[in-house]
């Protein structure tokens, strides 16, 4: 029908506009941090418009549910300030009959949603870590100013008096804090160095000549002195060992969810978040047939309210099964299992407000 087709369209012109707005707010907190460690490093602009593409699908797993229930208020809303809504109840319409542009459009999301979750996902944000390793690492010189600290490397201080060449330091400090591989914090002086990396390995290597090695601890300390000396430097880029689960692939969760409880939470979450779109694409047009004419603002103000108790939940929910406290099942599902039956709730009382016969 063309009523539906027109409902359709306005809803689809509204998620697109959200869909944008929200991938950049959210998008704002990655650029800062990607300011610090990426941008700065002369990137080229294929190498920044690919981290922007790979980021894309981690975005949108969180942008498209809230796009979804805030584009369904905004018209709905609209359209029951203009008192379409009646208009149609009176013509015989019911509200399935009323909410199947809806509905159509939240489960062609859930669709498109479900498989950048589970295929997707997994290979964008593997892509971005290493796209964003190996332009750290083609660019590992560019890190460093004369007379600055930088602190890129995680765990590691470096500064670094002079720059004669595009390689060369001179007047080198040092300082890396303990980790598991090595105990003591460290710290190294040298009068020059030479850096050098191999983005097929991910390494970086800073080799200095005639300086000092100190470590120290509560009880003692220690000194060494060398006249050459190779410093294997850090990305923050993780590595094999340490994997982040959003980067790995679904069946390979579902094989070590039993192991692995991050594992299993992050195998929910990709099945959760689609199912929100269905969700909130019934709760949106029968939550809006209920609140009376509200208008644009208030649709947005309601459905705003709405996605900040439904992601503090999946927060506060993830956060309770990573602890053990709850499974990861309920940590995942909880929001979803409470809104399924909000939205129950009032597509039955929306169901039951039958359209007006005509005899």
């Amino acid at each position: 029908m063309i009523l539906h087709k027109t409902i359709f369209k306005e809803l689809s012109k509204n998620l697109a506009v959200i869909i944008f707005s929200m991938s950049v707010i959210l998008f704002m907190e990655k650029f800062v941090r990607l300011t610090r460690l990426f941008m700065g490093k002369g990137a080229d602009l294929l190498d920044v418009l690919k981290i922007f593409v790979y980021l894309q699908p981690s975005i949108l797993l969180l942008s498209l549910p809230m796009a979804i229930l805030i584009a369904i208020f905004l018209t709905y809303g609209r359209m029951t300030t203009d008192s379409e809504v009646v208009v149609l109840k009176g013509s015989g319409m019911s509200f399935w009959g009323i909410s199947r542009a809806a509905i159509a459009l939240a489960t062609l999301c859930f669709l498109g949603l479900l498989f950048i979750s589970l295929y997707v996902l997994p290979r964008s944000m593997h892509a971005f870590k290493q796209t964003l390793h190996e332009t750290i690492v083609k660019k590992a010189s560019m890190t460093f100013e004369p007379e600055s600290f930088s602190d890129v490397f995680k765990g590691t201080v470096i500064y670094v008096k002079e720059i004669p060449s595009e390689n060369e330091f001179r007047g080198i400090f040092i300082y890396r804090e303990a980790v598991k591989s090595i105990e003591e914090p460290l710290i190294i002086v040298a009068e020059k160095g030479v850096i050098g990396s191999n983005p097929d390995e991910g390494l970086i290597k800073l080799t200095m000549h005639n300086g000092l090695v100190h470590t120290y601890n509560d009880k003692s300390s220690s000194e060494m002195s060398f006249s050459e000396y190779d410093f294997v430097l850090t990305s923050g880029i993780e590595t094999a060992d340490k994997i982040k689960p959003d980067q790995i692939r679904t069946m390979d969760l579902w094989e070590g969810r039993e192991s692995n409880t991050s594992w299993n939470i992050e195998l929910h979450r990709r099945f959760a978040l689609p199912f929100a779109c269905l969700i909130f694409g019934l709760l949106g047009p029968a939550l809006s047939s209920k609140i009376g004419k509200i208008g644009r603002m208030g649709g947005f103000s309601l459905s705003l309210a709405i996605l900040i108790l439904y992601y503090l939940m999946l927060i506060m929910g993830e956060g309770l099964a990573e602890s053990g406290e709850v499974t990861p099942f309920w940590g995942g599902w909880a929001p979803n299992l409470l809104f399924g039956c909000i939205t129950f709730f009032f597509v039955y009382i929306a169901y039951k407000d039958r359209p007006i016969r005509n005899f």
